[in-house]
């Protein structure tokens, strides 16, 4: 158990930074000075993870966000994922969903975006906050057990090959 407490906690604290930064940037924009230098480089940094179109972003402070709506509705859904997931799976539950609920999901992210491309629907910020929000919210339910199966594996090898030493 505290091995998982232990990554789930990790999960939590990068989930939280990661998240926060994004409000934080616009914020820092607002206030000048070597903020304003600070939020420059927050931009810098996740427009290597999103677009950043002022008409597909929301503004904090009078300013865009460091992200589009699309990606700061998976950020703040993985975040919200994330702290619900002990309260509705428990740390100790390792099994993931099934993988036709994250397609159904990831499908409906993808069409919104494909018809909006191709021009038979025009997405809108509703459709893009509740896509990315629905995606964002699933993802820890994925993620979370996967990576604890994962590091309860390398434990139990690492702690194979100890006791195996002993011997």
């Amino acid at each position: 158990m505290k091995f998982n407490l232990k990554i789930y906690v990790i999960f939590l604290s990068v989930t939280f930074l990661w998240t926060l930064s994004t409000y934080l940037i616009p914020a820092f924009e607002s206030m000048g000075g070597i903020w304003e230098k600070a939020a420059g480089y927050g931009y810098v940094f996740f427009a290597s993870t999103c677009h950043q179109i002022d008409d597909r972003s929301f503004f904090i402070f009078g300013n865009k966000m460091a992200v589009c709506s699309r990606c700061a509705s998976v950020y703040t859904g993985f975040l919200a994922g994330v702290i619900l997931y002990p309260f509705l799976k428990g740390l100790e539950n390792r099994k993931l969903p099934s993988i036709w609920i994250l397609l159904a999901f990831a499908l409906f992210l993808f069409l919104d975006a494909a018809f909006d491309v191709l021009d038979i629907l025009k997405n809108t910020f509703i459709s893009r906050a509740l896509t990315g929000s629905m995606i964002g919210i699933l993802l820890p339910f994925y993620l979370i057990p996967g990576s604890i199966n994962f590091a309860n594996e390398i434990y139990d090898k690492y702690q194979n090959k100890l006791n195996g030493k002993k011997r």
